[in-house]
């Protein structure tokens, strides 16, 4: 849960401390201020959310409000006056100088207690998100800061669900909105008091959580948002595990279902010294989850050095195209492109050449209407792949047929009807690579 931070500046340490132990009481950080120089210096650099000023200070108690004003103009804090007078005066002039509430001295605890109660909840559903009912971006920024600062010793999950905008804009808003509002359940049913969530952005949230918690929880949050995604699409899309996405300005192709991933990286300790080198680690660590298909996370771990080896470079594509004129034509424009290229003309022997090249792309040719042996090679290419263990490669369909859900369907990346342009082909082939 967040805790608002609350700054007391006050001369009266009896007063301070009354103040304080009442709006602890109310789940927020309480610090005292008696100098003015510090109260300020401690106000640009924490940012709190409320601000009591009693006219006990060494300055007319307007007038340093106006400044406190001027300091905060782009975080906007509560800002409440406290003075033993009660005159419509000195009240007018506080309000008018910025301050949000004027307030008597002589003010009952519990009546004290109930207008702090009221501005922290004001101030905390004015950022709320609407579907999620978490914290928004700017405050969850100043939580991973304070936490970082204050050295505590905890974990911090950045959580992205990849695809939603796609899901968005092909299933629509209420559609949406229910998938967004189901994540945000699953997410709040692991959480405890001492937790903090909230929006990094539309698809991403942060979690900051006691270290010994938070790869319990990102095991959870995965397997239950896998557990769940089946509901938010159509049996086909579902079942052949993408969508299908095209504009006016973008041919139709194949969309991943959406998928959660989870990257976590320990916080309050020397390595992170703030918010920005957070979040620089936490998003190096998401980029890792990127080869999984399904929901994943992964922890920041010490780093191992190495080199790559040159069998590592993905630039080899093999063409399986039974017209010896296209056939030529593709390989030579790959080879021009700096692609290793296999060509193969016979849907007999392609197996065998497949297994010894083990191309980054193939470029596959549906063959005849009847005998559809581009969809066989396909489904015998995954076969051969279960049982010797090698990876599949990115598959471009080219096709006369009009079987596009069957094609995609059987495991193609993207589907490519002829006759078609050089480029266009080029273009994808770099794409997938």
């Amino acid at each position: 849960m967040y805790s608002p931070e609350v700054f007391i500046i006050t001369k009266r340490k009896e007063l301070a401390i009354k103040h304080k132990k009442l709006v602890g009481a109310l789940n927020c950080e309480v610090s005292i201020f008696s100098k003015l120089d510090e109260a300020i210096y401690a106000i640009k650099n924490e940012e709190p959310e409320i601000i009591i000023v009693s006219d006990t200070i060494d300055d007319v108690l307007s007038d340093f409000i106006r400044k406190i004003r001027v300091l905060t103009y782009n975080f906007r804090p509560v800002i409440i006056a406290v003075s033993k007078s009660d005159a419509t005066d000195d009240k007018l002039s506080a309000l008018e100088a910025g301050a949000d509430d004027f307030l008597d001295e002589s003010i009952s605890p519990k009546e004290f207690q109930a207008r702090m109660n009221a501005h922290i909840r004001r101030y905390l559903e004015n950022s709320i998100h609407p579907l999620t009912n978490f914290i928004d971006n700017k405050v969850t920024m100043k939580a991973l800061k304070r936490t970082i600062k204050r050295g505590e010793q905890r974990a911090c999950l950045l959580i992205n669900i990849s695809g939603i905008n796609f899901y968005k804009e092909i299933y629509g808003e209420i559609a949406y909105e229910k998938a967004l509002q189901t994540l945000a359940a699953i997410m709040n049913s692991t959480l405890q008091k001492e937790d903090i969530i909230g929006h990094y952005s539309a698809k991403e949230f942060l979690l900051i959580t006691p270290v010994i918690k938070a790869e319990k929880i990102a095991k959870f949050l995965t397997f239950a948002f896998d557990g769940i995604l089946e509901r938010f699409y159509t049996e086909f899309d579902y079942k052949n595990n993408f969508m299908l996405y095209s504009t006016e300005s973008i041919e139709e192709k194949k969309i991943p279902l959406m998928k959660l991933s989870i990257a976590i990286v320990e916080i309050g300790n020397k390595s992170v010294e703030n918010e920005k080198q957070a979040l620089s680690l936490l998003f190096n660590v998401l980029k890792l989850c990127k080869s999984s298909k399904e929901s994943c996370y992964m922890i920041d771990r010490p780093k191992l050095g190495g080199e790559v080896s040159e069998n590592t470079v993905k630039n080899r594509v093999m063409i399986m195209e039974p017209d010896s004129a296209l056939n030529l034509l593709l390989t030579t424009s790959l080879n021009m492109q700096g692609f290793e290229v296999l060509s193969c003309e016979d849907y007999n022997t392609f197996l065998s050449e497949f297994e010894n090249f083990l191309p980054d792309v193939l470029i596959l040719d549906y063959g005849n209407e009847h005998k559809k042996q581009g969809l066989s090679v396909l489904d015998n290419l995954k076969e051969r792949a279960k049982i010797s263990g090698f990876g599949l490669p990115r598959v471009i369909f080219s096709t006369t047929i009009q079987d596009k859900k069957n094609i995609l369907s059987k495991g193609a990346d993207f589907y490519l009807p002829k006759p078609y342009e050089i480029d266009t082909l080029l273009d994808w082939v770099k794409k997938l690579i």
